[in-house]
């Protein structure tokens, strides 16, 4: 089969091996505030969704689960950001797509500038044409939005060419909701069975290597 003309790719989970500075600073949130820390179970729901939806999940008011997304910034600005490495292999992945004709992107529901940061520090901004995140308004919050956003600024012409890759539910209802085909990351933050809900014919790779393959025979069309 044809392979994608893009390829769409999250970042935590994804891209990156983030969950240690992510929930570092989620730790922090809960210090400052003087609330009980969650379980292990509750606290892993935070890698993937934008923070302010994870904090009202967690029984925060608007106005505190915005003071919270502050908090986070902060420490997150200052030690998290510096907990992420790119998976092994996958320089090596984004490499060869981009050597074989296929557009890069970023899509993340991490709130913009710090994907943009981040994807830097990694070395990783040479192989992508462009770099989605959130912003820290409800403008552009949930996935499919992001997705959108990508697309329209790559100058995207048919979704049906177009590849999520990600690790959560949130990227498979994301890649479903945007029109776009989907490859579930099995080594990331998420599970098979909670992509495949949002996603019946989701594809799987279990290593950044497995996307190559996957990305250039256009696997997961209808």
């Amino acid at each position: 089969m044809k392979k994608y003309d893009i390829a769409l790719f999250d970042l935590d989970g994804t891209l990156s091996e983030s969950g240690e500075g992510i929930l570092y600073c989620v730790r922090r949130i809960f210090e400052e505030t003087g609330r009980p820390l969650p379980d292990e179970k509750t606290l892993g729901t935070f890698i993937g969704p934008p923070m302010y939806d994870s904090l009202r999940r967690c029984g925060f008011s608007h106005e505190d689960a915005e003071s919270g997304v502050e908090i986070y910034k902060r420490n997150f600005l200052e030690t998290g950001i510096y907990k992420n490495r790119l998976y092994d292999g996958m320089e090596d992945t984004l490499a060869l797509l981009k050597k074989n004709g296929v557009r890069l992107g970023v899509a993340t529901t991490k709130y913009y500038p710090f994907a943009e940061r981040i994807i830097k520090m990694l070395g990783a901004d040479k192989y992508f044409d462009f770099i989605g995140g959130a912003t820290a308004d409800t403008v552009r919050r949930t996935k499919a939005k992001v997705i959108d956003w990508c697309l329209e600024n790559m100058g995207c012409e048919d979704r049906k060419n177009v590849v999520m890759i990600g690790d959560t539910k949130y990227d498979a209802e994301g890649a479903a909701l945007a029109g776009t085909a989907f490859i579930g990351c099995l080594y990331g933050y998420g599970t098979k069975e909670e992509m495949e809900l949002y996603y019946s014919n989701a594809v799987f790779a279990a290593s950044p290597a497995e996307i190559t393959a996957l990305v250039l025979e256009g696997a997961c069309r209808e």
